[in-house]
């Protein structure tokens, strides 16, 4: 892990901490996926760090962040980072987000396109065809996540670390510790931010101004991007460039680290200039 500080902002009555590399360098906000934390990013801020100063959240509800009166949702989240901008006065970022980090990413730029200087898009979780953007929380299905989550906090540190190593046997020993350690820290009810009300992402799309960088995964291993609403979105956003991995799945900074740090930091050093 890179040397990390770390801080905390208030937010109305909600504490949302942040880690940071920082630096007078250009800045880099890596937003995490549902059910992790900031520090799953793992090895990720080391490989940046040298050239970027990289400020990494916990979303609401997970990590050491807290919820607040305002909910767990995807737009609230985004009006998060954006006072996290503000509060540390950084000079318009890259925000680079994983899965729901991604469309948080996506609605802080739509929202606000003064704030953010470019866009990475890690397998967001975009298109009709997702459980996630048709959940019904008094669905079957809502409950039986409700459940894993509960049974995930339950298990030891060694009983999810050995299920993470089963369950993603080509990962990076390193990555095993905080993906277990996320799910011990993650609040159930974080669950509830996928059926709050929130603007389709289509919509989003079509406001986004910034240069981004759209990462697919294969949805043969578990992507959640198709073929289909890649292109979509490209026609969507004219600004963004479509990288697809093949043979990966959802977790692209995990499953395929080195492509990944090396297609992003093209990316970042066009844009930052």
């Amino acid at each position: 892990m890179p040397r990390l500080f770390y801080g905390h902002i208030t937010i109305g009555q909600m504490r949302l901490t942040y880690y940071r590399t920082g630096g007078e360098k250009p800045p880099v906000i890596l937003l995490h996926g549902f059910s992790d934390n900031a520090l799953c990013w793992n090895r990720v801020p080391l490989a940046l760090e040298e050239e970027f100063d990289v400020i990494l959240p916990d979303a609401r509800g997970h990590g050491s962040s807290g919820i607040g009166p305002e909910g767990v949702g995807l737009e609230v989240q985004a009006r998060d980072v954006e006072v996290l901008i503000e509060t540390l006065a950084l000079k318009p970022p890259v925000v680079i987000g994983h899965s729901m980090g991604a469309d948080v990413a996506a609605r802080l730029a739509a929202n606000r396109p003064d704030l953010v200087r470019g866009l990475v898009l890690e397998d967001p979780p975009w298109g009709d065809h997702l459980l996630l953007n048709r959940l019904d929380p008094q669905s079957p299905q809502y409950a039986q996540i409700w459940d894993d989550l509960l049974i995930n906090k339950q298990r030891t540190l060694d009983d999810l670390i050995a299920l993470c190593r089963t369950r993603h046997p080509t990962w990076d020993e390193s990555e095993y510790f905080q993906w277990a350690k996320a799910k011990r820290e993650l609040r159930p009810e974080a669950l509830s931010g996928w059926v709050e009300p929130r603007r389709p992402w289509r919509e989003v799309v079509c406001s986004l101004r910034c240069p981004g960088l759209l990462l697919t995964a294969d949805p043969a291993h578990g992507g959640l991007i198709t073929p289909q609403v890649a292109q979509e979105i490209k026609a969507l956003w004219p600004q963004v460039q479509v990288v697809p991995f093949p043979e990966v799945g959802h977790s692209i900074h995990r499953e395929a680290y080195r492509p990944y740090i090396q297609t992003v930091l093209r990316f970042l050093r066009k844009v930052s200039g």
